[in-house]
């Protein structure tokens, strides 16, 4: 007994099968069917490639799979469950394949080889993804290839596009018509790229500014039994400039580490490097320096160990870092590098020599095998605290190099407080010896009572802090250049008297002690408190061969440390250019000890300096502003100076002045000061600062600090009535400038206002609210009043500033005032603009409603009806004007789109709003929107989305709607405005007809245009009503009107978009299964409205006689059987009118003879019209 299927019915033909029974159905292998009943083994049920042929087949040859159904019952769809991907391929397949003989029969050789090419490559991959053997990002990267390889072979063979959304293929009914053009659109895009580029576009990630490279070091070949540091560091070739901190790594005599604690501590990364710096021409350096004897080759024990020179080795990292690389560092990779040498008194440009490749100034140190150094590398984008989180195994103890400079973005929490100081090249005396000395340069920090900072210098990155450091010895060299570089922590508290003492020494290989030469110092910190200049400086070395008189600093502090105009200012660099050296003084005697240091007018060092810190400046305006306590009589002309300063000083200092500006803003008990006008002036112009595409970064920093580190709870009151100054002033021409500073900074302002007030509400438990609303409607009513002055080109500017800034403050309102509240603000500063704009306030108006149409106030059901009638008021007036159509698109688009989110929530109240909203939208812009599309040029670029918009519009209706609309031009009853209604449906039925017939889609966007077909058919249904009540008793009649539908219609039917026939099985099924045959529906429409037009029909005759011949043509047997009889009305109707009826003869005899002879008439319609 055959029993129906419940949990069976789907599967997969797993041998083939002749159906060599009765009733058995040939099925092949691969074939997927649909069981509908089951019986002692046997299946009955149908393959998916022909449904109409039903028949048995056995249950042992059949692999089922799981599947979902759709419509239950007698037309139910079951969908097997799989991946989407894997379904596309299977339904590419069948398709490609039919194709695929055909180009094989037309012997288009070229093509066929590469369809063949590509199905291959589709079966092995859709294998892939079946297995399940393969990890989630190897998914991912498939789908991608899968969906670039079936959209360049549609594209080939001239097939629909397929529009996606990160790789998946997007359904029409979870997305508003808006939407779907857009994804359209972007799929167009892509495949149009694709077919130029030959890959596929990947979809653009949001990156960080920040980029931090990591390094690991794996190998190092060369072993000379002697301790072995390497210093790593970041080298520009173009600007010849290092651009990191020094990385150091230890290695012992043997190649094994006797330093265990750092065993782990070979690997660091070299952190916020910016987008500039991944373009510049860098270079990883490793400078290599050996700890040890002073020659190499000397057998005798070595009394000290010295630092010397061993070998460089350079590693181009440039094109790895760029964007064009096809090798970007996503992954960590390895690298080799030779190790170099070169004469010890070139070995600080031995980096430089190797870059430019003079390979006369070096050679390969012997003894390394195929390798020097073996490196990993990888490239990080994002906050480093971030990569931390996401990583955390590799950023277990992982050593921080530092760029010497500031990242993009300083975040307020970023303590940093670094002074490099390098160590550039030194000329000594002779000593009226034949041979140079071997001198060793040893730093020290030194406070003003003469003891040495302990552990306040750091040798490099990786390496604890130490108390003194040594320089590399040059053998036999007067004239050293050693550019070494070290960072001087010291803590900020003991700035103030520091001062760096270098002493020199001679290193003989013979004595014991090491030879005390003389020394230099510099002071870290002036008088005044700006720290020590950035740039080059040169020291006098004083001499001294008694250690113990340096004790005490007294004896030299009083000395100066070098020229008066010592030293280049250069910021931010590092490089081998010196200045030029003045006349040296007289020896200088110390009058307090009577003793003397004497100085050589031939022996000078070279230093230099460079400072990051987010807590010492060595600018004295931004000083005297942060320290204003100390001098409140020079506020005014420190303000004023401020105003002045280099905008990465500020921002860079920006936590510490902004508590500085607010400290001075108001009293303590939030009352105004006499500077309070200038600091806001001050305040907005950093504020400003950060509109600058150098600064947007700085946002971030902005934000953090007002949630996290603003703390004036009373200034709300003072940035409220210097806003409405500001609004009231308006009129004053000199101040028009400052004035459209701070309303484009309206976000910030606000935004320290609301958190000045919420901090002072949660201290004093929300005391004096009302007063706060009360003083903030006042603010609002001063812009409004400056909104509604028309005609006033002077003002212009300032009120587009307003409108423009006008939409971020809303995030801030709904903080402290209900989202009502918002929404009434926004209406009235709306509809105070003037009524007849200029073009560029028209702008900014339709951005400032597109702002609030995307924001939190939108989302509200309570706010949202309000804003409905206001923005569709304003949209309809720039819409009839032809303004901005674009900008009003969009707007529109955004609104629809979000009403179409809303209506598929199933609560009450959601369905009551989205219905009041829509029913604003019918009776407000339906009509503009018709009237617009109707106008419009085909190729305009704005016409796609219009017409998504009115499609999705359109959607949205239901019948209530409808009879809105009709209200809208009288009551039946009372007679409606007839001339409008005509005026109206007419250019319905005309922009209906422009759809079908003119293309408004590509051809191939087949799922856009099979969308607005439905539409257009459910639309029709209701357009075609007030036809029967309005425009068809008596002498209410139109017969334009009437013949206008008609034609649409006929036009509907017959276009080639839903000939089905025509198309391939797979394309034709999910047609079929989405949308049904809408040929058959607007047919069995046409005649129901035929059926109304009783004794009317003579108007039509023969007119209609052609288009319902070309009805008939649609191969659906009972839209056939309903429309022949027709023909026999019409014969009917003209024998009633004329007495006979001759012309629909005559003109079905032409029309059919014209059917036939163009070959369109199949066998069942001949049998069909037989019988008639």
């Amino acid at each position: 007994m055959w029993n129906p299927t419940k949990n069976k019915k789907l599967g997969v033909c797993i041998y083939n099968y002749d159906g060599n029974t009765k009733y058995g159905l040939p099925l092949e292998i691969g074939e997927t069917v649909q069981i509908l009943e089951e019986n002692s083994g046997w299946y009955r049920g149908f393959s998916i490639r022909n449904k109409s042929l039903k028949g048995i087949f056995p249950a042992s040859y059949i692999h089922l799979k799981a599947f979902h159904i759709y419509n239950e019952g007698l037309y139910e769809t079951v969908v097997p469950v799989e991946d989407p991907t894997i379904r596309e391929v299977a339904c590419v397949l069948r398709e490609w394949h039919v194709i695929w003989k055909r180009l094989y029969v037309r012997r288009e050789t070229s093509l066929f080889h590469k369809l063949l090419a590509a199905m291959r490559d589709l079966i092995e991959w859709r294998r892939q993804l079946i297995t399940g053997t393969i990890t989630q990002d190897q998914i991912r990267e498939l789908k991608c290839q899968i969906t670039v390889k079936i959209d360049w072979g549609n594209r080939q063979l001239g097939l629909d596009l397929v529009p996606r959304i990160n790789n998946e293929v997007v359904d029409p009914d979870s997305l508003s018509p808006i939407a779907l053009h857009q994804v359209h659109v972007q799929s167009s895009e892509n495949v149009a790229g694709l077919l130029g580029r030959g890959t596929t576009k990947r979809k653009e990630v949001k990156r960080s500014p920040n980029h931090h490279l990591y390094l690991s070091m794996r190998d190092f070949s060369c072993s000379l039994g002697e301790d072995m540091e390497l210093f790593f560091f970041l080298y520009d070739a173009q600007q010849a400039e290092t651009i990191s901190e020094r990385f150091l790594v230890r290695f012992a005599k043997y190649g094994m580490s006797h330093f265990v604690e750092k065993l782990h501590n070979a690997s660091t990364i070299f952190t916020d490097l910016g987008e500039a710096d991944l373009n510049r021409e860098l270079y990883l350096v490793a400078h290599i320096i050996r700890s040890g004897r002073m020659l190499n080759d000397s057998r005798k024990s070595a009394l000290h160990s010295y630092r010397r020179p061993y070998g460089c080795s350079v590693l181009n990292i440039s094109d790895i870092l760029s964007e064009k690389s096809e090798g970007t560092l996503d992954e960590e990779r390895e690298f080799t590098s030779k190790v170099y040498t070169c004469s010890e008194s070139d070995f600080s440009q031995l980096h430089e020599f190797i870059i430019k490749k003079l390979s006369n100034k070096f050679n390969v140190v012997s003894g390394q095998q195929n390798y020097g150094l073996i490196l990993s590398l990888r490239l990080f984008n994002g906050e480093l605290s971030q990569l931390q989180q996401e990583t955390p195994l590799l950023f277990k103890n992982l050593i921080i190099t530092h760029k010497l400079g500031f990242s993009d973005v300083i975040m307020p929490g970023d303590v940093r407080n670094d002074l490099y100081l390098t160590l550039e090249k030194g000329d000594f005396e002779k000593g009226g010896k034949s041979t140079g000395k071997n001198i060793e340069a040893t730093v020290f920090l030194v406070n003003s009572e003469g003891l040495i900072l302990e552990k306040c210098i750091n040798p490099g990155s990786g390496h604890e802090n130490v108390s003194k450091y040594h320089s590399v010895v040059l053998y036999h060299n007067n004239t050293p250049r050693w550019v070494e570089m070290i960072k001087l922590a010291v803590p900020i508290e003991r700035f103030d008297g520091a001062h760096v003492r270098i002493e020199y020494r001679h290193c003989s290989t013979r004595d014991k002690e090491k030879k005390l030469l003389g020394f230099s110092f510099i002071q870290l910190m002036d008088d005044k408190g700006t720290i020590l200049k950035n740039g080059t400086h040169e020291l006098y070395v004083y001499k001294c061969e008694d250690g113990p008189k340096l004790q005490d600093p007294k004896a030299y502090l009083s000395l100066p440390s070098g020229p008066k105009e010592g030293g280049s200012t250069t910021p931010n660099s590092i490089s081998t250019g010196y200045a030029s050296v003045p006349p040296s003084p007289p020896p200088f005697p110390n009058p307090a000890t009577g003793q003397f240091f004497s100085r050589s007018s031939r022996e000078t060092v070279h230093i230099r300096t460079l400072l990051c810190s987010t807590k010492l400046t060595q600018n004295g305006d931004l000083l005297a502003l942060l320290k204003w306590k100390a001098h409140p009589d020079r506020i005014q002309d420190t303000l004023h100076k401020v105003m002045k300063l280099n905008g990465e000083e500020i921002v860079k200092f920006l936590q510490d002045i902004l508590d500085a500006l607010f400290s001075m803003f108001s009293t303590g008990d939030g009352n105004s000061t006499s500077h309070s006008g200038l600091v806001f002036k001050v305040l907005v112009h950093i504020l400003s600062l950060l509109e600058d595409n150098k600064f947007e970064h700085f946002k971030p920093v902005m934000d953090a600090y007002i949630t996290g580190h603003f703390a004036a709870a009373l200034v709300y009151k003072g940035l409220i009535s210097c806003g409405k100054h500001c609004a009231d002033l308006v009129r004053d021409a000199d101040k028009q400038d400052a004035i459209q500073k701070c309303f484009r900074s309206l976000e910030y302002i606000f935004k320290f206002i609301i958190q000045s007030r919420i901090l002072f509400a949660r201290a004093t438990g929300d005391q004096s609210e009302e007063a706060f609303k009360a003083d903030l409607y006042s603010l609002f009513n001063s812009f409004n009043r400056m909104l509604a002055i028309n005609h006033d080109l002077i003002i212009l500017p300032t009120q587009i500033a307003l409108v423009s800034s006008f939409g971020q403050i809303y995030v801030q309102l709904l903080n402290v005032l209900p989202v009502q509240e918002v929404a009434k603000i926004v209406k009235l500063t709306i509809d105070c603009l003037p009524p007849e704009p200029n073009v560029a306030l028209v702008q900014a108006k339709l951005r400032c409603i597109h702002d609030t149409v995307k924001s939190e106030i939108f989302q509200n059901i309570d706010s949202r009806v309000e804003l409905f009638e206001v923005f569709t008021r304003h949209l309809k007036k720039h819409m009839l004007q032809h303004q901005e159509l674009n900008t009003c698109a969009t707007i529109l688009g955004d609104m629809l789109t979000y009403l179409h989110h809303e209506h598929s929530k199933i609560t009450q109240k959601h369905h009551s709003v989205v219905s009041r909203e829509v029913e604003i939208l019918v009776l407000v812009l339906l009509e503009t929107l018709i009237y617009c599309v109707k106008d419009i040029d085909r190729s305009s670029s704005v016409m796609g989305p219009l017409v998504a918009c009115l499609v999705a519009l359109l959607r949205l209706m239901e019948d209530q709607h409808y009879n809105h609309l009709w209200e809208k031009f009288g009551n039946v009853r009372q007679r409606r405005d007839r001339r409008q209604l005509k005026e109206f449906l007419l250019s319905v039925f005309i922009v209906f007809h422009s759809f079908v017939k003119q293309d408004v889609f590509p051809s191939d966007w087949i799922m856009m245009r099979m969308l607005t077909n439905h539409v257009i058919l459910c639309a029709l249904q209701e357009f075609s009503q007030p036809l029967t009540v309005d425009f068809l008793d008596g002498l209410d009649f139109d017969e334009q009107l009437w013949s206008s539908y008609f034609s649409l219609a006929v036009d509907f039917l017959t276009q080639p978009a839903l000939q089905l026939e025509t198309f391939s099985d797979v394309k034709k099924e999910k047609i079929i299964e989405k949308y049904g045959d809408m040929r058959v529906l607007m047919g069995f429409q046409i005649l129901s409205m035929w059926d109304k037009l009783g004794d009317h029909k003579i108007f039509f005759i023969p007119a209609m006689v052609g288009p319902f011949l070309e009805v008939t043509l649609v191969p659906e047997v009972d839209l056939r059987k309903a429309t022949l009889p027709i023909f026999f009305d019409m014969m009917d109707c003209e024998q009633k009118v004329r007495g006979n009826f001759k012309q629909v003869e005559s003109e079905l005899i032409d029309k059919l003879d014209i059917l036939v002879s163009d070959n369109k008439c199949d066998d069942e319609y001949r049998q069909l019209f037989n019988t008639m």
